[in-house]
This record gives structure tokens, C-alpha cells and sequence, in this order.
């Protein structure tokens, strides 16, 4: 069966100068979030699921000593690696095998990568990356209009889009709380104003924000 193969541009869905405005606001936000994760347990090893070609990861590693960022499109590894050689980036055949052990990080990004999975896929995903980053903080940021569909649910590897509300995020992660949330915001003219939610789930013990 067909699977859809990612590109840099169906990463980013833009070029120019909006591509230069949204990465500044991408980093930015996310770069709020691991101040926030910081605040709560401190971040030594972290890692990006879906990294794509990396343009997040460099984030990561203003807080963590040592990042990794996981993808399937070996030749976006490539080209990740490339552009970042002194971050470590592995090729995987599936997001929800990953090669690492229980806890291995103390913080997991994984965005926009769960909206384009069917429910079962983006369960195990999750499953996965809370194995991985044990009790610390994990970033999830997605699409959260349930109207948002483009695709074929039934067969999402060919190319699949759905937006999910985040109270569907927050049953998948518990019993990790939801301790921060904060909508994603976008440069102007793109078709879309609601885009997503950076939603920060945090260790079991954390208060809800």
C-alpha cells in the first residue's frame, strides 16, 4: 500500500518571507513551553518525534545537553543532519518504535506530527513517547478543530489531516495533566486562523494551569 511521503515544503506549507515570520513565532512558543517544562523538572535530555528535516530541534537543545530527533523520511534525516551536525538525528521505521530506553528523556516535543494519524497510530505514538520521556514534560502540539478533516481517515498513510479538540489529547495522556495550554499562533493571510494548541502536559504530581 502507498504511503505519503513528507517533504520540506509539505513540513513547513510555506516558503519566503512567511516561512521566516512563522519559524520565529514556532521557536518562539515553543521555546515559552520548555521554559515552562523547566520550571517544573529540570531538562537535561530531551528529544523531537516527527522531527522532519529538524527545524525545532535546535530549540531543544537551548535547554537539554543532549537532543535527538526521531523521523521516518530518511532522506528529511538527511538533510536534518546535514544542516545540523552537532545534533544527533535517527532514521525509524515507525514513530511508535523508537529506539530508546524507559525515561531516556527528560522532555518530548512532538509537533503537528499526531494530526496527520488515524486515532489508533497517533494512540500508540503517544504511548510511545510517554514510555520514553517517563514522568517528565511532554510537549504535544497539534491541530484542535474536530471540524478540520482532509483526508481519508480510513486510510490516513495516504495523506490525512484531522483536527482533534483537547480534551481528546488530554484522556490519551493521562495521567499526566494538562499544565499548560496556549493557542498557536500563525502568520497573517494563512487560510486558517485557529491552527492548533500547544498543550504542555507535565508529571502526574504537577497542578493543572
Amino acid at each position: 500500500m502507498s504511503r505519503h511521503v513528507w517533504t520540506p515544503h509539505d513540513t513547513s506549507d510555506t516558503s519566503g518571507p512567511d516561512a521566516l515570520l512563522r519559524a520565529y513565532l514556532e521557536q518562539r512558543d515553543v521555546r515559552r513551553c520548555l521554559r515552562d517544562a523547566s520550571t517544573l523538572r529540570p531538562i537535561a535530555t530531551a528529544c523531537d518525534v516527527g522531527c522532519g528535516y529538524g527545524r525545532l530541534t535546535p530549540v531543544l537543545a537551548e535547554f537539554a545537553r543532549e537532543v535527538t530527533g526521531f523521523e521516518r523520511e530518511s532522506h528529511l534525516v538527511a538533510e536534518a543532519t546535514r544542516l545540523q551536525p552537532g545534533l544527533r538525528f535517527a532514521s525509524v521505521e515507525s514513530l511508535s518504535r523508537l529506539p530508546a530506553g524507559d525515561g531516556a528523556f527528560g522532555f518530548a516535543m512532538t509537533f503537528t506530527v499526531l494530526q496527520h494519524l488515524g486515532d489508533s497510530e497517533a494512540r500508540d505514538v503517544i504511548a510511545e513517547i510517554q514510555r520514553v520521556a517517563g514522568s517528565g514534560g511532554i510537549l504535544l502540539v497539534e491541530e484542535t478543530d474536530p471540524a478540520l478533516c482532509d483526508g481519508d481517515r480510513q486510510r490516513p498513510e495516504r495523506g490525512l489531516t484531522v483536527g482533534r479538540p483537547v480534551e481528546t489529547y488530554v484522556e490519551w495522556m493521562s495521567p499526566q495533566p494538562l499544565v499548560r495550554r496556549f493557542p498557536r499562533e500563525i502568520e497573517p493571510g494563512y487560510a486558517r486562523r485557529d491552527v492548533g494548541t500547544y498543550m504542555l502536559f507535565g508529571p502526574a504530581r504537577a497542578s493543572r494551569a
